[in-house]
């Protein structure tokens, strides 16, 4: 339908004429109950203007389901519920027409049929009928192709609802071109009579699909049962049936810089910072507009209208801005109504089964006011007065020899992020050959030491590290391994990662353990985290079992601060360009063993260390079958990195090798021979030289040459820049610089003294490294990951690759973090981008 055959709501826009009693005004707080911003809130009733409506009109419905392999197990209910839907009597008296679409990986979208009419799909025996219960899963998740599939099919005069159901994220060919081209084609839909109400089955991109349904005027449900699924196919194709009201639009008027529209019987809250087009009403729907002017705390004052806060109009700020996309400002409008009960329930939201329990809760509060009545609402943000789940971990790290954990509570209630692997390699036919020995454990496996706990340092993932004793046995006979190489093997261990949380979603609700200590069981239950039997803890008592409870917890205090960055990537640079050498050095070098001990050790699974390495394969032998049968699915895990204005991250480093290879000579020193493929673990063995190679034209330095070129001259002798021995004092490894400074003036070194100088030195560097990051970098890449914002106090605007390269020439972008955003702050850049991370189903 043509834009100006479009209704327009009749409603006054002047906020000098709305009667006072219909403005009030709120105050936006934060967590830490600070005051963010101020607004004027003006409410119009939707007014259409007098005409007649069709008692019946043409109606298009189109049926967009996701056909990828991760449906597998929800796809043949669907199928079931739309042949129910499609063959209701009550169908046959409809003007309506039905189109139906699936879609997998890019490229593969298939129409299955388009512009039937009811009747037809009806009919018994019906061709259409049989191919839905013909659809099978197959490949990734490329939502985008369907919605510009279903845009053609759209004609003027007739009202068009579409339905789009997925399970996934939308990550083919990637989250940031799906997203730019769902965002395209929903800004071409706003211009067409339709709406679209999106279904989102189990770990689908509930905030996705939940702007979509914002900006195309629909509805956003969880398909929690069948008969949810059923109701909200049944509602959009009863309306399209029914009387349709014209759609309209609301534009926004200077004064004002955001607005809602809500309509309790037509179930409708969409919001937009510019003109909103309503669709999919009714004719005798009601609604009105929420209008928000932000103003300075002196007109705030100056307002002489009613203070609302906990009033339908924050709610419906709250949830609008939820569906656009704006989660910071959703929280902290959630928290400016003063209902503790909701806040501290959904302060946290950020994974999608979050955000989705968030947005029931506010359209709850909008629709059915009266719940609110059962809810604790205050005079003030309640600031939750819960230990964060990072300052839980300090206690339990510091506590952990008097806390023991229930091994088979954890491993039953555990939920993996990642591909389950299997223990052996696959040979050439794929075939999977297991390992000719295997572990034992030897302590009895109803309870283990509470694990170390390691914050990863480049996403919201915290990880538990439990250690058990094992012994080494045959697989064939079960006998015991006690001696490899003339070394007792009786005191190994095995290291087992349980991630407690994975990019801001707690894994595990909670960890069932004994408590050795009164004093360790007083803290803990003043934490408010006891609780034996679903209630809060009693009396100390060492034979009990107490659940620790995660779930409840806000994963970082809501009044952190995070310091400076400045300097921190120079230093740890420095640090991993240097370690990186140090392990090219060791990399088959051993201070302990000889080079027969060493293989024969690799024979058992055992590296120079003693650590056991079995080989490990995936269960699958070829992912695409596994994705397009269910049992292996992919999500969307955000990276947080730090850089610099000339390296943007720490993965644009060359390895040691590589970087030896690549700008230097490397020759014999007593016959002058040059070696083809240099490695540093060689020169441990051969009197060799060094010399810059001659770079061709084809080679482009870059600044992260630069930086490698000043370190390995510094090392290898050939300048003196000062990094090498400035960073070894650092760290103390008086040791090596010592030797170091011997072997620049060419004084003889011993090999075993040198190699342990070597271990020695990557230790304290890896330990200094791993403090840098413990106490600078990884509380701030977790808040990051797990709210989706920066620190208020870092005051840093989102940017792109682009506008970021075009400032900064130096910069290199991969792929995947050309599709991000950068922060930046001070002399340090922030990097947040998207990767498709691949993970085994849990049936």
């Amino acid at each position: 339908m043509a834009r100006q055959a479009k209704q327009s709501s009749q409603i006054k826009s002047s906020s000098s004429q709305a009667a006072s009693n219909n403005r009030t005004k709120f105050t936006l707080y934060n967590f830490a109950g600070n005051e963010k911003a101020f607004y004027l809130v003006d409410r119009l009733n939707l007014e259409r203007t007098p005409g007649d409506i069709p008692e019946k009109s043409v109606a298009h419905s189109i049926i967009i389901i996701d056909r990828s392999g991760s449906m597998y197990y929800d796809l043949k209910p669907l199928k079931e519920t739309l042949v129910k839907l499609l063959t209701l009597d009550e169908y046959n008296n409809y003007q309506l027409i039905v189109s139906l679409i699936s879609y997998a990986d890019h490229g593969d979208v298939i129409s299955h049929f388009q512009r039937i009419s009811i009747q037809e799909v009806t009919k018994i025996d019906s061709q259409y009928i049989k191919q839905i219960k013909n659809i099978q899963t197959a490949g990734c998740t490329c939502i985008s192709q369907s919605m510009q599939l279903a845009k053609s099919l759209v004609k003027a005069g007739e009202v068009t609802a579409i339905n789009l159901h997925t399970d996934g994220y939308a990550n083919d060919p990637s989250p940031k071109a799906e997203a730019a081209k769902l965002a395209e084609i929903c800004d071409e839909l706003k211009d067409m009579d339709v709406f679209a109400n999106t279904i989102s089955y189990a770990s689908a991109d509930f905030k996705l699909l939940s702007k979509i349904a914002n900006t195309l005027s629909g509805n956003c449900i969880r398909a929690g049962e069948v008969k949810m699924v059923y109701d909200a196919l049944y509602d959009s194709t009863k309306l399209l049936g029914d009387s349709v009201a014209p759609p309209l639009e609301e534009p926004l008027i200077k004064e004002y810089d955001y607005q809602v529209f809500v309509s309790k019987t037509g179930k409708k809250i969409s919001g937009s910072s510019s003109t909103l087009k309503i669709c999919g009403l009714k004719a005798d729907d009601a609604g009105l507009f929420y209008k928000y002017q932000q103003v300075t705390k002196d007109e705030y004052d100056k307002l002489e209208v009613p203070v609302a806060q906990t009033d339908e109009s924050v709610f419906a700020f709250a949830k609008a801005n939820l569906a656009d996309g704006n989660l910071n400002t959703a929280k902290y409008a959630l928290a400016s109504t003063f209902d503790a009960t909701l806040t501290e329930k959904h302060a946290k939201a950020l994974t999608n089964a979050q955000i989705a329990e968030f947005t029931e809760d506010l359209e709850r509060a909008v629709f059915a006011p009266d719940v609110l009545q059962n809810h604790q609402i205050g005079d003030r943000v309640k600031v939750s007065d819960k230990i964060s789940l990072l300052e839980l971990i300090e206690i339990l790290e510091e506590n952990s020899n008097s806390i023991i954990i229930n091994l088979k509570h954890l491993q039953e209630n555990y939920q993996r992020k990642g591909l389950k692997r299997v223990e052996g390699k696959r040979d050439e036919n794929g075939n999977l050959v297991k390992p000719w020995l295997k572990t034992e454990f030897l302590d009895g496996g109803e309870y283990v030491r509470m694990g170390s706990f390691a914050i990863n340092q480049n996403t919201a993932t915290i990880n538990m590290l439990i250690t058990r004793k094992v012994k080494l046995v045959k697989v064939e006979d079960g006998s015991a391994i006690a001696e490899v190489a003339g070394i007792l093997v009786t005191d190994l261990n095995t290291f087992n990662n349980y991630t407690i949380v994975s990019d801001g979603e707690v894994n595990i609700k909670s960890l069932r353990t004994k408590i050795s200590s009164q004093a360790v069981f007083d803290l803990l239950k003043k934490s408010g985290v006891l609780e034996q039997d679903g209630s809060p803890a009693g009396d100390f008592d060492f034979h009990s079992e107490y659940d620790l409870n995660l779930d409840s917890l806000p994963l970082v205090p809501f009044d952190g601060r995070y310091g400076s960055l400045d300097g921190v990537f120079e230093e740890l640079a420095n640090i991993k360009i240097l370690s990186s050498i140090l392990s090219a050095h060791l990399k088959e070098a051993s201070e302990s063993y000889t080079a027969q001990q060493l293989e024969e050790l690799k024979q058992h699974y055992l590296s120079k260390s003693l650590y056991l390495n079995f080989p490990t394969t995936t269960e699958y032998t070829e992912l695409k079958s596994a994705i397009a049968n269910g049992t292996v699915d992919s999500r969307v895990s955000y990276k947080i990195d730090i850089g610099s204005k000339n390296i943007l991250n720490f993965g644009k480093l060359h390895s040691a090798n590589k970087f030896l290879d690549r700008l230097y000579e490397v020759y014999h020193k007593n016959t002058g021979e040059k070696l083809a493929k240099p490695t540093f673990d060689i020169t441990l063995d051969e009197p060799v030289v060094f010399a810059h190679k001659t770079v061709s034209s084809r080679t482009k330095i870059t600044k992260v040459d630069d930086l490698m070129k000043q370190i390995f001259d510094d090392f290898l002798g050939l300048e003196n820049n000062g990094i090498v021995s400035a960073t070894l004092e650092k760290v103390g490894a008086d040791s090596l610089l010592s030797l170091l400074q011997a072997k620049w003036q060419e004084a003889d070194i011993k090999r075993d003294e040198f190699v342990a100088a070597l271990a020695s030195a990557n230790q304290q560097l890896e330990a200094y490294a791993e403090k840098v990051y413990s106490d600078k970098i990884s509380p701030l890449v977790f808040y990051i990951g797990s709210t989706g914002l920066i620190p208020d106090e870092m005051e840093a605007k989102a940017t792109t690759a682009d506008e970021m390269g075009a400032k900064y020439s130096n910069l290199q972008f991969s792929k995947d973090e050309q599709e991000g955003m950068f922060f930046e702050v001070g002399d340090c850049i922030i990097s947040v981008y998207a990767k498709n991370e691949y993970f085994t189903v849990g049936k």
